[in-house]
C-alpha cells in the first residue's frame, strides 16, 4: 500500500485543480477493470460491477491549500486560504512558516517557501503580536514581481506545500494524506476484489472541493441515489503530548476508526453497527469516536437521504505538511470494506 499513497500524496491537486490526481486515479481503476465516468464539475466515478444494492465508497480527491491573494512590487506572494476565510489565524497554524511550497504556476511549478520577519530584524522593528493575519506570511519564490507575472503568476494562483510522502518505522507521514489514503484503500479494493465475490452493486468515488465545504459530494449525491455509502476518510489521532485519550481517544496503530458523529451529522447507526460487527466476525480491530470540528463528504450523502458510515485511520497533525498514520490502520480499513461488498448490508 505504500507505494500508492506515496504515488497519490506527492502528486499536486488542491481543491478546484484536481486533474493531475484524478487522471491518475482514473488510471488505476481502469487497469482494475472499473468502469469509468466523470461528472461536469470533476467528480471521478468507477463503477466496479456486482449485484444487490447499490453501495458506494468514496474519498476525495483534493488537498489543502493556499491561493496568491496579491503580488507586492518586489515579488512576495500575498496568500488567501483556501478553505475558510478570516482575517486572523491561530498561533496553532504558525507550522506553515518554513514550509516549502509548490507555486502552480501555468508555465510549470515555481518552487518557494511561506516567510515571516525573523530573528534580529524581528527585535529590532518589530512588537510581539499575539493575534496574526494573513500580512504576518508570504510566499518568497527569489522572483521579481515581473518575472511571477511573466510565468503567469496571478491572484487566484494556487499554492501547494512541498512535502514528499516518507516511512517512519510502522508510520508514513507527509501531505495530502487527507485524503489521498482513502482513495488508495477505494483503488486497492478494485484490484483485490473479483467482481463475481461482490454480494453488492460497488461504486468508488474521489470526489473535488470537499475541503471548501463538501462541493463535489454535494453534487454526486444530487445526481445518483444509493442504498449505502462508506466515507473513507483521514480521522484524528489522541496519543500525542497534550491532547490525551479523554479528549480523542484513538491511536495510531490501534486500528481503523468508526465515527459515530462529527458537527454535521450523526452517522447511519444501522450501517456504522453492521461494519462493527463484521470488524468483529473477522478479527479486525476497530476504535469508535466522536468528532466535533470535522466533517466529511458523509454529511452531504446524508442530507440527501443515503445512509452513510465514516471509517477514518487515526491521523496525527491533521491538515499540516507533516501528516502521520500507520500502515496497519490502513491495512485494517481496507479489511473492513472488503469484508462490506463481500457479505453485503
Amino acid at each position: 500500500m505504500f507505494d500508492l499513497i506515496k504515488e497519490l500524496t506527492d502528486l499536486t491537486g488542491p481543491s478546484g485543480q484536481e486533474g493531475v490526481v484524478l487522471d491518475a486515479i482514473e488510471r488505476h481503476w481502469r487497469a482494475a477493470g472499473a468502469g469509468i465516468e466523470r461528472t461536469r464539475l470533476g467528480n471521478l466515478i468507477g463503477r466496479a460491477g456486482g449485484s444487490g444494492p447499490k453501495v458506494l465508497l468514496v474519498a476525495h480527491a483534493d488537498e489543502l491549500c493556499y491561493l496568491v491573494r496579491a503580488i507586492d512590487k518586489d515579488g512576495f506572494l500575498w496568500l488567501a486560504n483556501g478553505q475558510a476565510w478570516q482575517r486572523t489565524f491561530s498561533s496553532r497554524n504558525l507550522f506553515t512558516v518554513g514550509s516549502r511550497v509548490r507555486v502552480l504556476a501555468p508555465t510549470g511549478e515555481l518552487p518557494g517557501v511561506i516567510a515571516t520577519v525573523t530573528g534580529h530584524v524581528a527585535t529590532l522593528r518589530l512588537a510581539e503580536k499575539h493575534d496574526m493575519d494573513w500580512d504576518d506570511i508570504w510566499v518568497d519564490t527569489g522572483l521579481t514581481r515581473a518575472q511571477l507575472v511573466e510565468r503567469g503568476v496571478t491572484p487566484g494562483t494556487r499554492i501547494v506545500w512541498d512535502a514528499d510522502c516518507q516511512r517512519l518505522g510502522d508510520q508514513i507521514v507527509g501531505k495530502a494524506l487527507d485524503d489521498r489514503v482513502g482513495v488508495a484503500v477505494a483503488t486497492e479494493l478494485l484490484r483485490r476484489m473479483p467482481k463475481e465475490k461482490l454480494a453488492v452493486e460497488l461504486t468508488v468515488a474521489a470526489t473535488v472541493q470537499e475541503e471548501i465545504g463538501l462541493v463535489g459530494a454535494t453534487a454526486l449525491a444530487a445526481r445518483e441515489q444509493f442504498h449505502a455509502a462508506v466515507v473513507l476518510e483521514s480521522g484524528l489521532a489522541g496519543d500525542v503530548p497534550k491532547v490525551g485519550e479523554n479528549a480523542v481517544p484513538l491511536k495510531l496503530g490501534g486500528g481503523p476508526v468508526l465515527v459515530h458523529k462529527d458537527s454535521i451529522v450523526h452517522y447511519d447507526h444501522a450501517l456504522t453497527t453492521r461494519l462493527a460487527a463484521l470488524a468483529g466476525e473477522a478479527n479486525i480491530p476497530v476504535q469508535h469516536c466522536v468528532v466535533g470540528s470535522y466533517g466529511s463528504d458523509g454529511g452531504a450523502l446524508m442530507k440527501a437521504d443515503v445512509p452513510t458510515a465514516l471509517l477514518t485511520f487515526p491521523t496525527r497533525y491533521t491538515h499540516t505538511p507533516f501528516e502521520m498514520g500507520n500502515l496497519r490502520d490502513i491495512e485494517g480499513m481496507l479489511a473492513l470494506v472488503e469484508q462490506l461488498v463481500r457479505r453485503g448490508l
